[in-house]
C-alpha cells in the first residue's frame, strides 16, 4: 500500500537525518552543551557535508513520502501537503544558518523558518493523534508537548539544552508519522 511505502521513505528519512547527525557530534561532540541547537553543526566547514546531507536527504525523502500518500480523504492531502511543506523548510533552515558570520537577518529568519517547521508539525502530529487515538500515541504527544516547550525555553535561554530537546521533538514527531501512516494502511487492508 501506498501508506507503507511512504512510512518506509520517512523511516529511511529519519535514520539518514540522524545518522548523518551523529557524525557531526562525533566530529564536534561541545555542540551538545553549547545550547545552539542541531543548527550549530551547520556553522563549521568539518561538519556542514554531513549536517548538509541530512537535512538535503530527509528533505528528499519527504517529498517522496508525500508522493505516494493517496488522494481520497482530506487527512490524505492535508498530510501531503503539510510533508511538502515541511521538506521546503527544511531546505530553508538549511540555507539560512543560525549565526553564520552573527548577521542579525540570517538569525532572525532562521529562528522563523524553524517555529515554522515546529508549529506545522506540531498540528499535523494534533490531526494524527485526533485520528489514530491510542495511548502509545498520547504518550508520544506528551512527550512531543514537552519537548517542544522545552525548545523553546532553551531558545531563549543563554544555556540549556536545545539540541537534547529538538532531537527528543523530531524523533517523537516522526515516530507519531510513521505509526499513523502504519494504521492507515492496516486499516485499509
Amino acid at each position: 500500500m501506498n501508506y507503507q511505502k511512504s512510512a518506509k521513505y520517512m523511516l529511511t528519512g529519519v535514520i539518514s537525518f540522524f545518522g548523518l547527525l551523529l557524525i557531526c557530534v562525533l566530529i564536534r561532540p561541545i555542540g551538545l552543551i553549547v545550547n545552539s541547537g542541531i543548527s550549530y553543526y551547520g556553522n563549521f566547514s568539518e561538519t556542514l557535508l554531513p549536517y548538509s546531507l541530512a537535512f538535503i536527504l530527509n528533505s528528499y525523502l519527504l517529498w517522496q513520502a508525500s508522493s505516494v500518500i493517496g488522494n481520497k480523504t482530506w487527512a490524505d492531502r492535508y498530510i501531503r501537503v503539510g510533508l511538502r511543506v515541511v521538506a521546503v523548510l527544511m531546505i530553508g533552515i538549511l540555507i539560512t544558518p543560525h549565526n553564520a558570520l552573527n548577521l542579525e537577518i540570517s538569525n532572525s529568519l532562521h529562528k522563523t523558518i524553524g517555529t515554522l517547521l515546529f508549529g506545522l508539525q506540531f498540528i499535523m502530529a494534533i490531526m494524527m493523534m485526533i485520528i489514530y487515538r491510542a495511548w502509545t500515541n498520547i504518550l508520544i504527544f506528551a512527550l512531543l508537548i514537552v519537548s517542544g516547550f522545552a525548545a523553546i525555553v532553551y531558545l531563549i535561554q543563554p544555556t540549556g539544552f536545545m539540541i537534547e530537546a529538538q532531537i527528543v521533538f523530531q524523533t517523537s514527531i516522526w515516530i507519531m508519522y510513521i505509526r499513523y501512516l502504519r494504521y492507515v494502511d492496516a486499516r485499509l487492508r
